[in-house]
């Protein structure tokens, strides 16, 4: 049951961060919302990279790792807007596909603890 609460968690937070994204692409942004902006999603990719290591999918925990990179509101990467804007559609593209992959996985895990009953 806690895999089923983390993914549920993970989605939340991929939601949110998502939905930012978006808006930091779509059109200039004051720079509060680009310091929040970093906060969040280095927040969120994080907990997505040690949830991806305790769920052993080493693929999304380096892609996951990359992203807190890029999104470190300590140390923030000196890019222009054109390739934040790649960035941020990237990242919007990383969610997407860790939403379906996690999905996938949870059903799995669902099956495999019905079975176990």
């Amino acid at each position: 049951m806690k895999a089923k609460s983390t993914i549920l968690l993970l989605y939340i937070a991929w939601l949110i961060a998502a939905v930012m994204l978006v808006f930091a692409a779509a059109e200039k942004q004051p720079d509060s919302f680009y310091t929040l902006l970093r906060w969040i999603c280095c927040a969120v990719f994080a907990y997505s990279a040690v949830t991806s290591f305790q769920m052993k999918h080493m693929p999304w925990l380096w892609i996951f790792g990359v992203l807190v990179v890029l999104f470190n509101p300590i140390f923030p990467l000196p890019l222009d807007r054109s390739l934040w804007i790649v960035a941020d559609w990237f990242s919007i593209g990383a969610v997407v596909s860790a939403a379906l992959s996690f999905g996938k996985m949870q059903n799995l895990i669902t099956k495999r603890w019905k079975s176990h009953q």
